[in-house]
């Protein structure tokens, strides 16, 4: 529907569980929602962070590395040509000797809007995964895609690039735990933490007048730690999942059960921001030094993933595959 210069757009947002390294089940395991969603009208459909990966900090993860066109694509282009929709999810995307954490949309005649990669992986991640300073828009017949991939929204550089490209809709795919109390993460961290989740989709709809679209996982989270293979973290996903429409209200959230909310929300371009957006320094705000010490294991992790000949081998492995 067009309302004067704005056009209103109903959209679906699905919090669920994923388990780790199983595609097919999880792709299996999504597909209710999606058909759902679609049932209710959603035109445009957004799954969490590695939905078909899973969410593990090891080398295990690398088993789940899949082609630029493998099954999660696949997939994704069936299911948006079948139900007429867009439709999009982040999987882990083996290209050369190097794998990546990669968003990829659908389109409703079953082809690939486009495609982001996460451009810092966050913690543990760098370990497994390499940052990509690519695009973080999709174009679409309805206006400019932003992605800002879980970790990312919370650094200052995001908000000045969707401002920078001035995309009329934001979508933030999260696979995002809670962490488990620590001398690293105290009690002040996580819920700093968990209020960010909280109030992401409706801070950035505030601050540049589009909708959002932030999406997590639910259910329990269980992983090693690199090098420590005796010492696992245990928690769980809090969801938080939410739609925020572009003048700042939160339409719709979840707690952490696995749900599908369906609302509409309204691309007004009068509602953008006009001034320029300004940070200083690497975060959107100021996070407890437990959330800020990311930074040094992210750093260590990116040392460690380029000297892994391991991961160059597997990685070229299944990027080669046909």
């Amino acid at each position: 529907m067009v309302i004067d210069n704005a056009r209103e757009l109903r959209v679906a947002a699905i919090q669920m569980e994923s388990q780790n390294g199983r595609i097919k089940a999880n792709l299996e395991h999504a597909l209710p929602f999606v058909e759902e969603a679609s049932k209710k009208g959603a035109e445009l459909i957004v799954l969490p962070e590695f939905m078909p990966t899973g969410y593990i900090f090891t080398k295990a993860i690398w088993e789940a590395g899949e082609t630029r066109h493998g099954l999660t694509v696949q997939w994704l282009k069936e299911h948006s040509r079948r139900l007429g929709v867009y439709l999009g999810t982040s999987f882990l995307e083996a290209d050369g000797d190097d794998f990546f954490n990669t968003f990829v949309l659908a389109t409703p005649d079953g082809n690939e809007a486009g495609r982001v990669r996460k451009q810092t992986p966050a913690a543990f991640e760098a370990y497994f995964t390499k940052g990509d300073t690519g695009s973080h828009v999709i174009n679409t017949e309805f206006g400019k895609i932003g992605v800002g991939i879980c970790y990312e929204n919370m650094l200052s550089y995001m908000p000045q690039l969707m401002y920078a490209y001035s995309v009329d809709i934001m979508l933030m795919p999260h696979s995002a735990p809670s962490p488990m109390k620590s001398i690293l993460t105290p009690k002040k961290a996580i819920n700093a933490f968990h209020s960010n989740l909280k109030e992401l989709a409706t801070k950035y709809a505030k601050l540049l007048g589009i909708p959002v679209i932030m999406v997590n996982k639910s259910g329990k989270w269980e992983t090693p730690l690199p090098g420590i293979p005796f010492l696992k973290q245990v928690s769980s996903f809090p969801g938080f999942t939410a739609i925020a429409d572009s003048d700042g209200s939160l339409k719709a959230q979840l707690g952490n059960e696995e749900a599908v909310i369906v609302r509409d929300v309204v691309l007004d371009p009068s509602r953008k921001k006009k001034s320029k957006l300004e940070y200083h320094g690497r975060w959107t705000e100021d996070f407890p030094w437990g959330i800020k010490i990311w930074r040094q294991v992210e750093a260590m992790g990116r040392i460690w993933y380029s000297l892994s000949s391991e991961r160059k081998r597997r990685a070229s492995e299944i990027s080669s595959r046909k």
